[in-house]
């Protein structure tokens, strides 16, 4: 489990090249492992405040953490909590309130870009207050970090103990990853826990060698590697999802970039890398490198 010794479990979700789909990944993955069960917390450290503005709304909260005044029960929001869960797509209509978590989150806009003027040790130990005090109403704390590597990012990655990469497919696509691992070296931070792949297009060949770089450089994590062998197909449903300002399941629960996260969830949580994660049997037709494609 990716926790700090007797404390919270905590990740980074970073790629150091833009459009790497981590802030996505981030909201998708949380949204999953609330499905299952899990109390969430999701810490939105990028200043764009791309995954703010998808579930709760821009605000100061992520600076006024990092800089001061931060008030728990006034800057922490619910971002996807059971009734907001409530669909008749595919299998959260199954669910009942009882049965799911929720994500609340720490939202942030431009105005984050001021914290990146203190110390990167004052950052990160804010942080990791943070985690002490979210320890007893949590099961995971989770931070978006920004795609450039900074104060923020390192501070991300100095107060929790361990990174997932989502590796967009594309020109150059393991490039943000190899940054991620070589600047996790330099500072001493958390390691690279996972990769996995995304956004590929199931047609193309290029892309689906993406998934299969990741497994020849870093092995597969079910046999103690760090790669996952499933891969998030890419879709539209994703896009529609945001500019609804809806949860990915909840818009789009048959959408394949849905199926495909959840079965990357089960892998991330068979392999301890996060806490819980669907059931086997929720998970119909993933995209994975061993078998022929099914839609």
């Amino acid at each position: 489990m990716t926790s700090r010794p007797n404390g919270l479990p905590t990740l980074s979700v970073s790629n150091l090249k833009g459009g790497a789909a981590k802030t996505v990944s981030s909201i998708v993955l949380t949204e999953v492992m609330a499905l299952a069960g899990a109390n969430v917390l999701l810490v939105d450290l990028d200043p764009q405040g791309t995954g703010s503005a998808w579930l709760a709304g821009r605000s100061e909260s992520a600076t006024k953490l990092l800089t001061g005044g931060f008030d728990p029960g006034e800057d922490i929001d619910v971002a996807i909590g059971p009734p907001g869960l409530d669909s008749d797509q595919g299998t959260l209509d199954v669910l009942r309130p009882e049965d799911v978590g929720r994500v609340d989150m720490v939202t942030a806009n431009r105005s984050l870009e001021d914290a990146t003027e203190r110390r990167t040790s004052d950052l990160s130990q804010r942080l990791e207050k943070l985690w002490r005090g979210a320890e007893g109403g949590y099961d995971i704390a989770v931070v978006d970090t920004p795609p450039q590597a900074g104060s923020l990012v390192t501070a991300s990655f100095l107060s929790t103990a361990g990174v997932l990469v989502p590796v967009a497919a594309g020109r150059g696509a393991v490039d943000g990853l190899q940054h991620v691992l070589q600047y996790t070296r330099r500072i001493g931070g958390a390691e690279v826990r996972a990769a996995f792949a995304c956004n590929v297009d199931a047609r193309t060949y290029l892309d689906k060698q993406v998934a299969e770089k990741l497994v020849d450089q870093l092995g597969q994590i079910s046999e103690g590697g760090r790669a996952c062998q499933h891969y998030v197909r890419s879709t539209v449903s994703v896009r529609e999802a945001e500019a609804a300002s809806e949860p990915l399941g909840s818009y789009a629960g048959n959408s394949t970039a849905w199926i495909d996260y959840m079965a990357i969830a089960r892998e991330l949580h068979m392999s301890g890398v996060i806490p819980v994660g669907p059931s086997k049997e929720r998970i119909q037709n993933p995209a994975r490198l061993d078998q022929d494609e099914t839609t």
